[in-house]
């Protein structure tokens, strides 16, 4: 005889809290274009409270208004990841208008040069002062926040180009392969105090950072060899909206056309 199956609904266990975005509070870094204006609009449209940054008056408040006409709540301060000074003025705002709580830091803004062959020096540091060390310090400054709570959230978008190492691409490739080791271990370091690290790693997507032209990336769309930043920005609202049980540790998204 067939059991018969109980259509009562599971009592959510303790670690279901907390589950989504809404009403948490957000810092993004390279929030103004690209991915990182993709997940602020995005998630402050699901509710949570975002604070984000960017080198450009005028991306700033045209960030924060796209996030507003989405239905979201946004802040937006003018500030350059490469400078410790204006990091530590972003959260320093974020722990006035979050009350002193950060639940979510969004480690993404990042830049592109020449690689060593016909690079310079300047080029190669500033590409480091924002993929890596920018990176760093605000991991830093939230982890200062989370810590205390034992809860919090850090994802970082790095790049395939970590693993895939291209030509003319060696020292971007350096910078993600070093957020690649940073995420692996920081993971481990902040884990006995209830944070969690994820590591987001797209391929080719139609950001300003593709040396292409407009005509050409939409082209590439369309042929699927290229994916929009909604689409990181979807895969960033996944790994953050799981419960307090679940760490996605790493994911790897790419264009259906893009073989690597």
């Amino acid at each position: 005889m067939a059991r018969r199956r109980s259509t009562k609904a599971k009592t959510p266990s303790a670690s279901d809290e907390g589950r989504g975005v809404a009403g948490k509070s957000v810092v993004i870094n390279g929030g103004t274009t690209g991915i990182g204006l993709a997940t602020a609009i995005l998630l402050a449209s699901r509710g949570a409270r975002v604070l984000l940054f960017g080198r450009d008056r005028k991306a700033v408040d045209e960030a924060v208004g796209h996030a507003a006409v989405a239905g979201g709540e946004a802040f937006g301060l003018v500030a350059d990841v490469t400078r410790p000074r204006d990091v530590e003025r972003v959260f320093k705002e974020a722990d006035r208008r979050f009350d002193k709580r950060l639940d979510i830091l969004v480690n993404n803004a990042a830049t592109v040069a020449n690689g060593v062959p016909d690079g310079d020096v300047d080029g190669w540091r500033s590409m480091l002062e924002t993929n890596v060390l920018g990176y760093f310090q605000c991991a830093r400054l939230a982890l200062d926040r989370m810590r205390p709570r034992k809860d919090g959230h850090i994802l970082m978008v790095g790049s395939m180009s970590a693993d895939l190492r291209e030509p003319g691409n060696d020292v971007y490739a350096a910078t993600k392969a070093a957020i690649q080791a940073h995420c692996e271990a920081l993971r481990k370091n902040v884990n006995a105090h209830g944070i969690r690290v994820t590591l987001i790693e797209p391929g080719a997507v139609d950001t300003p950072m593709q040396r292409k032209s407009e005509a050409d990336k939409a082209r590439r769309v369309r042929a699927m060899e290229m994916i929009e930043p909604a689409d990181i920005a979807e895969c960033i609202l996944f790994a953050l909206s799981q419960p307090k049980r679940v760490d996605v540790v790493q994911m790897q998204v790419r264009p259906l056309k893009q073989l690597i």
